[in-house]
């Protein structure tokens, strides 16, 4: 308990002593604000994403809530702050929906789900490479102005169907050879 208060404090010193040596140096270098408006915004959005894996271990439900109720808030303020704009509801909203819905998936899986890790790797590749990412590559493309669904943009999409196939027949093979070697992370829980 005291080496998480000790680390907790350690990190919140240190994001601190970085927004503050960014504001620093950006106002003696322009005489203003102006690129330290990133690390300005997003440093307290990483301490508060990041801060609640300093709790419990059976609190990381906390890290994901706190990702997710606050990236939607983040990703506005930073469309406001950058020189691009409008991009907020026609690519960061699409995007942080994909991520919440993923999170919300991979979660339980990882948490609840009694099956060899193998498997649990199949199935996030497949979410997250063949499922998530065209859909947020969509968005990007009707964003951009290309065309959407362009094939060699979905090259990757093949790979992960590929990877997420031969992570799911290792995991089917090594449990048919002895189903104890290869077990749910719950031994480490």
């Amino acid at each position: 308990m005291k080496n998480r208060k000790l680390l907790f404090m350690s990190f919140t010193l240190v994001c601190l002593a970085a927004a503050g040596v960014c504001l620093i140096v950006n106002i003696a270098i322009n005489r203003q604000i102006t690129w330290a408006a990133y690390p300005l915004l997003s440093i307290p959005f990483g301490w508060a994403v990041l801060s609640p894996l300093f709790a419990k271990k059976h609190r990381i439900i906390l890290h994901l809530c706190a990702l997710m109720l606050l990236v939607l808030p983040y990703l506005y303020l930073l469309s406001k702050i950058t020189p691009v704009t409008d991009w907020f509801m026609p690519i960061g909203l699409p995007t942080a929906i994909a991520a919440a819905f993923a999170l919300g998936i991979l979660y339980p899986l990882f948490r609840f789900a009694k099956m060899n890790i193998l498997y649990k790797s199949a199935i996030t590749i497949f979410l997250l490479g063949v499922v998530i990412s065209p859909v947020v590559n969509y968005f990007v493309d009707i964003y951009l102005g290309v065309e959407p669904f362009a094939w060699h943009r979905y090259f990757s999409v093949f790979f992960c169907i590929i990877a997420s196939a031969a992570l799911g027949i290792w995991g089917y093979m090594k449990s048919k050879q002895s189903p104890q070697i290869i077990k749910s992370d719950e031994s480490h829980k």
